[in-house]
């Protein structure tokens, strides 16, 4: 049965993996993908990028991207990233399978990863743009069997690199290390079946467990906003949260009691509620029968508490903050009613998953497929190519966001357009008839002007595709 489970973890990294390699050939990847490639690349020097204008620290704290740092020296290539996100998403199978293991054998453990492989909200993110959050399902699942387990080196180890993926997990970190320490106090007498049956097998250490948990992430939060973020220059996702009533994550959360009326009128929307349809549904609704599912709570109000929803649409990496839990919440809402009510019972149950999950991955792929996997006109031609082999590699580059993502690295110094492209000390490469409002009404009118004014002139010019250099005066 393992060498099923590990057969379907194959079988989806090799098919996310050819979706990736279609989509990187019709040039539909995003800033991010080129972004987090020019980081990894510079993690020992400062963690820079172009878009974000500095240190990736001002926007998020992410060291564990060291890590990936051979990858991409010896790749060059900001598509091996997709590739390690694919992998990273699909191995979270593997430890949820082995926490079932323990209660339920190995036909439960096989069954609740295809579960997890397949699940649209952790899937989905398998096909975006690269982000750190990738880490988060594996480790986190990795955390709860070594706890389970009474496997303390590793709840360290992977401790340590949870704290490392970014400050909005150490946030939810702290409160679920508060849960995990508590739960420890509150069952000191067991027989040692395991932490998700309510019986740990060493509760006292799973006490102090919990707590370090929630201290060492408690500490890094402290180090990163107080020490990092000052020297970085600020915290630059705060503008997700504000509100008219509030500003920053912090007094959108406090708001919950100083403006209780305007935080839920302005959080409970329609768009929410069906993101949480979204998250729910493809698992059967079998979180709802656990109460493991409090896990998930935390990264669920730091999803649907942001202004901006960007944030709470389906198929983003914020997902990955509540994700993970919910799986590890339907696992565990199968193991016990097999146990309860029957195999049967909980086999329906896993089949009514899977057949949810096919009608949302058919009718409401979050992936949206027909759209990123569309060569358009405009993206990709030889004219693009034949205009960016006009700029030297070791001159400052703006163009699209899809051209950026693959000439991140080819191109060191490159970024890509924003609203201050007008003024910007290098090269332009884009093209005229690029199927954007943003294009047509804001940049080729500030580009032409600039031609006009002589800050720019033509370098280069193919078909659509115009090549502009600063003039020198």
């Amino acid at each position: 049965m393992r060498t099923r489970l590990a057969f379907a973890v194959a079988i989806v990294i090799a098919a996310m993996s050819a979706l990736e390699i279609v989509r990187w050939n019709v040039w539909s990847f995003g800033t991010d993908t080129g972004t987090f490639a020019q980081i990894v690349l510079h993690a020992f020097h400062g963690f820079t990028d172009g878009p974000e204008g500095g240190t990736h620290f001002r926007f998020h704290w992410s060291p564990i991207l060291a890590v990936l740092w051979p990858v991409v020296a010896i790749t060059r290539s900001p598509f091996a990233l997709q590739i390690v996100q694919v992998v990273l998403i699909a191995l979270c199978a593997v430890p949820l399978a082995a926490i079932v293991r323990t209660y339920a054998g190995e036909r439960w453990a096989t069954r609740v990863g295809i579960l997890a492989l397949i699940y649209p909200p952790l899937l989905s993110v398998a096909f975006e743009e690269f982000h750190e959050l990738a880490f988060y399902p594996l480790l986190a699942l990795a955390l709860v069997w070594a706890a389970d387990r009474a496997r303390w080196g590793w709840f360290a180890l992977f401790s340590l690199a949870l704290v490392l993926i970014r400050e909005d997990v150490c946030v939810d970190l702290v409160v679920i290390g508060i849960v995990l320490g508590i739960f420890g106090i509150v069952r000191r007498r067991t027989d040692g079946a395991g932490l998700l049956a309510g019986e740990p097998i060493e509760p006292e250490r799973l006490t102090i467990a919990g707590f370090g948990l929630a201290a060492l992430s408690l500490t890094t939060l402290l180090v990163y906003f107080f020490i990092v973020v000052p020297r970085a220059g600020g915290w630059a996702p705060s503008h997700f949260y504000d509100y008219p009533f509030a500003h920053g994550p912090v007094q959108t959360a406090l708001s919950a009691f100083t403006h209780p009326l305007e935080l839920a009128h302005a959080v409970i929307t329609f768009g929410r509620f069906t993101y949480l349809l979204e998250a729910f549904a493809p698992l059967a609704f079998l979180p709802f029968l656990t109460r493991w599912t409090w896990l998930a709570l935390p990264g669920f109000a730091g999803v649907l508490l942001a202004s901006s929803s960007i944030v709470w649409r389906m198929g983003f990496h914020y997902s990955l903050l509540w994700a993970p839990w919910l799986v590890l919440a339907a696992a565990w809402a199968l193991v016990h009613m097999a146990r309860s009510r029957g195999e049967q019972v909980a086999r329906r149950w896993w089949t009514n998953a899977l057949s949810i999950t096919g009608i949302v991955l058919v009718a409401f792929n979050p992936m949206h497929p027909l759209h990123y996997l569309r060569a358009e006109p405009y993206q990709h031609t030889a004219n693009a190519l034949r205009a960016l082999a006009c700029v030297p590699h070791d001159a400052p580059l703006d163009t699209h966001d899809q051209w950026f993502a693959h000439v991140a690295l080819a191109y060191p110094h490159s970024t890509n357009i924003d609203n201050g492209v007008a003024r910007f000390p290098g090269y332009i490469v884009y093209a005229t008839d690029w199927r954007n409002g943003y294009v047509d009404t804001v940049l080729i009118p500030r580009l032409d002007a600039a031609v006009r004014a002589g800050r720019y002139a033509i370098a280069c010019r193919f078909g659509t595709v115009v090549v502009l250099r600063p003039t020198r005066r």
